[in-house]
């Protein structure tokens, strides 16, 4: 919601109606003097000009959107939770404070610590003197553990300008949470989504192709990768050929992802450009799809007999060790690779 706060005071005038009041005057005598008092007139005093406090106002502010609240069908939706605030809290500020004030309140409410990496990337991703409002579309599991988990959430920002202009803008942060003491939370942001890359003037056929599919739904952030040529040309290829059978909705490319393969050493397709994460097919979320014959399903299917060489999704086609896999994390995506 739009709040512009202005304060001043206006004087209205009244009518005042003073009501006539007859009184009897006394008998007198005919023959009675009558005194005729001397007329007295009062100067009257000097009028002081009206005073009008001054009119305060404030730059417009944006205010917070309802706090993030995961689908009731959702898995680990109470890790999702806190990962989620906790992003919807970064990318949502007044536009008085600056990157240092936010930092230190982030750090003050959620226990983070303020390293310099943790600063580098506030300051990337904010743009002090205007108000901004983050709204969650999703959040997706990157990686989970006993103990700590990786949560990649998609959020939908509004910035408004002191001239009340608005520019949108969607980064997908990694979010990671620890289990302490029996509770899950913020431990460290590990990506917020990296800087913003304009659009090429001589961006490529198949890039262009890619961004512009009225099939395909991706965050600025993943738009980035493709924009800084990071994305690889099979990837892209592999979007548009699913593209032209099914809707679909990506969460990430690689800006937003774990470089790592959750708690491993092993570099993710990801980090190279070669896989994408979606989260819904057909208008239909994975994670409420998981049925033989869903939207995701068939997508999944088709793409395993079409002989891709890996695929992660709520279903193991051909069983473990195979080249469709499933555990807890792919319970809400499809995990697509190049080849």
């Amino acid at each position: 919601a739009l709040i512009a706060s202005c304060s001043s005071t206006t004087t209205a005038d009244s009518d005042i109606e003073v009501a006539g009041v007859t009184t009897r005057s006394p008998v007198r005598s005919t023959d009675a003097p009558i005194t005729v008092p001397t007329s007295t007139t009062t100067a009257p005093r000097p009028t002081q000009p009206p005073t009008t406090p001054a009119s305060t106002t404030t730059q417009p502010q944006l205010g917070p959107a309802p706090a993030f609240e995961p689908p009731p069908t959702d898995v680990l939706g109470d890790l999702k939770k806190v990962g989620g605030r906790f992003a919807q809290a970064v990318l949502t500020h007044g536009s008085a404070i600056s990157a240092d004030e936010h930092i230190e309140s982030l750090s003050t409410e959620f226990g983070v610590e303020a390293t310099d990496q943790f600063a580098e990337m506030i300051t990337e991703s904010m743009k002090p003197g205007r108000s901004t409002q983050a709204a969650v579309r999703y959040a997706q599991m990157g990686g989970h553990r006993p103990d700590k988990a990786s949560i990649m959430v998609w959020l939908d920002q509004t910035r408004l300008g002191a001239d009340g202009r608005r520019a949108e803008e969607s980064r997908v942060l990694d979010v990671r949470i620890a289990l302490v003491d029996g509770t899950w939370t913020v431990d460290h942001l590990a990506s917020a989504g990296g800087p913003a890359v304009a659009r090429p003037p001589d961006l490529g056929a198949l890039a262009t192709a890619v961004v512009d599919h009225p099939s395909i739904t991706m965050p600025d952030s993943a738009r980035w990768d493709i924009y800084s040529g990071h994305t690889a040309d099979a990837l892209l290829t592999r979007m548009l050929d699913i593209a032209d059978n099914q809707d679909y909705a990506v969460l990430v490319l690689s800006r937003g992802h774990p470089y790592h393969v959750f708690a491993t050493s092993s570099v993710s397709r990801h980090s190279i450009g070669q896989a994408m994460d979606v989260f819904q097919v057909d208008g239909e979320l994975v994670v409420d799809s998981r049925y033989e014959g869903s939207p995701a399903w068939t997508l999944t299917r088709t793409l395993f007999d079409g002989g891709i060489g890996s695929i992660g999704s709520p279903w193991a086609l051909d069983g473990a060790g195979g080249r469709s896999f499933s555990d807890v994390v792919h319970q809400d995506h499809l995990h697509i690779t190049s080849l």
